[in-house]
């Protein structure tokens, strides 16, 4: 399928994919619940560590679902944007590389993102948080995770990418 990089592309939220990953958070909760109450000493320190993870992810992905509005990622001719890394339009001129990284079979987009743009470049809290942790990780870059987008980690890869090549003037 050809990619029309003249337009912008915005794309929301899924409520049904962040319901799913909800749920998926609450069942690790009950798991960690479980753990910390029924094997001893080293199942209430893993199992406090455990919940204390996926409590928050969870927090995180119902604060998402409820306070995120309108276009999550944009991709346009002028560059890239996300809104939960940062409310700037990173332009294709500042993107040295695009990779995929994984963990835990869930991927995400990685940006390779000019140093001198980025030191410049208003980033959220979380993701000011995470950035050094991803790239201790593998994952040094801006990341893009389409999770609980209405666009899968195929699509929107090869969108990004047929938009920054086109920017670079090469042919995809």
């Amino acid at each position: 399928m050809a990619i029309d990089t003249n337009s912008t592309i915005e794309i929301r939220q899924s409520p049904r994919r962040m319901l799913g990953i909800i749920a998926i958070g609450i069942g690790f909760v009950a798991i960690s619940i479980f753990i910390m109450k029924s094997h001893g000493s080293f199942g209430l320190i893993f199992g406090t560590i455990s919940l204390a993870f996926f409590g928050l992810l969870t927090i995180l992905a119902v604060w998402r679902m409820l306070a995120l509005r309108g276009p999550i990622v944009t991709i346009s001719p002028r560059g890239v944007r996300d809104v939960r890394l940062t409310e700037a339009v990173v332009p294709w001129s500042a993107i040295r590389g695009i990779s995929t990284w994984a963990a835990y079979n869930q991927p995400a987009i990685v940006l390779d993102v000019d140093p001198a743009y980025e030191r410049v470049l208003k980033l959220t809290p979380l993701t000011r948080l995470t950035r050094p942790l991803n790239a201790a990780v593998g994952a040094d870059g801006l990341c893009i995770a389409s999770q609980g987008l209405k666009m899968g980690h195929e699509a929107l890869l090869e969108t990004i990418t047929a938009y920054w090549q086109r920017a670079r003037g090469e042919r995809g």
